[in-house]
């Protein structure tokens, strides 16, 4: 389960009523709208929190990049320290400070894919397609950002928790009649994916469904790339400050981890040393090793980083395809080309 404050549930209400002026004012044209010159792909939710996005966000990535196309990523860089837009172009400097945590992950993850973090995206797209040469535009965080005209709205649902009765709600469900696509993520078998879609066909009468499972690719363990088996029947302790920190117990479960304990932090938790010694120390005492997400071990001292475990995940479809999501605007750009 999300641990959310009871304040910020409280909240959900506004947080639903703020979003629905906002988008009626540019549905109105009393706000004005931007079209980049390459279609925009956006990945969002009406949930807060981590649905899974940042996985998805990969995924899609991977599969422009495999049809020949240039694919860049567009981010505001939540809770990043530097206020300045940065254009990350692989690993070298993307450090969460500068970047955001997010970011930084993706552009380790993905070294080939630019990516402009910036909180105004519609000059975040101008420099992807102008100075990185874009073909394609991944909106990453923006179904409610209505300003960039998006050619592909898919909205991230956890499969367990279709209605998002979890955290705090950025718009009501009825909000999901707006998407082109709705991702069940995280789903468990097909069996609890069709019943979310089941719940959920109303609300999105117009809608492709997908449903996504999380795999681990590998396990960096201390320093070094493993394959996803390293940590089978290793006593882990769980450390994640991440939205679903449920669902990073699970995976670890998938891979064969022991999880001992569990150290939970707020979602885009920036760790002092001392925080992070203290878990390795507890670890350290009862035999275990700690754990973590590949989002958490970006913003850890390499020092530290290297005494730990973090995942490497992709978001893999268990029910319909990426590619064929994709395709439409594919043939979009190479028709444009032509």
């Amino acid at each position: 389960m999300k641990h959310w404050p009871l304040a910020l549930l409280g909240l959900a209400d506004l947080y639903e009523g703020v979003n629905a002026i906002g988008h009626a004012l540019y549905r109105s044209g009393l706000r004005r709208t931007f079209r980049a010159p390459v279609p925009v792909i956006s990945v969002g939710n009406i949930a807060l929190g981590g649905t899974g996005k940042t996985p998805l966000v990969a995924a899609l990535a991977r599969v422009l990049l495999a049809a020949g196309a240039r694919p860049a990523i567009l981010s505001r860089g939540y809770r990043r320290r530097e206020k300045r837009p940065v254009l990350l172009r692989g690993a070298e400097g993307a450090s969460w400070e500068r970047a955001g945590d997010e970011p930084a992950l993706l552009a380790r993850a993905l070294p080939e894919v630019p990516i402009v973090v910036d909180p105004d995206r519609v000059h975040g797209a101008a420099t992807a397609v102008h100075e990185a040469g874009a073909t394609h535009l991944i909106l990453d965080d923006g179904y409610q950002y209505w300003r960039l005209v998006r050619d592909l709205d898919i909205v991230v649902v956890e499969a367990s928790d279709p209605f998002g009765a979890k955290a705090p709600r950025r718009e009501h469900p009825d909000a999901l009649a707006r998407a082109d696509a709705v991702v069940l993520s995280r789903a468990s078998d097909l069996t609890e994916a069709r019943a979310a879609m089941a719940v959920l066909g109303a609300y999105a009468p117009n809608a492709v469904f997908l449903a996504t499972s999380l795999t681990t690719r590998a396990v960096w363990l201390r320093g070094e790339r493993r394959d996803a088996g390293a940590l089978r029947d290793v006593r882990v302790v769980a450390m994640a400050g991440i939205g679903s920190p449920d669902g990073f117990v699970h995976t670890l479960g998938d891979i064969g981890a022991v999880v001992t304990d569990m150290r939970f932090f707020p979602d885009h938790h920036r760790y002092t040393r001392a925080e992070v010694e203290a878990v390795l120390a507890a670890a350290a005492a009862a035999g275990a090793v700690v754990a973590t997400t590949a989002k958490d071990a970006v913003k850890l001292p390499a020092d530290l980083a290297a005494k730990l475990a973090w995942l490497d995940v992709d978001a893999v479809a268990v029910m319909g395809s990426f590619e064929e999501l994709l395709a439409p605007l594919l043939a979009k750009r190479v028709n444009s080309s032509e």
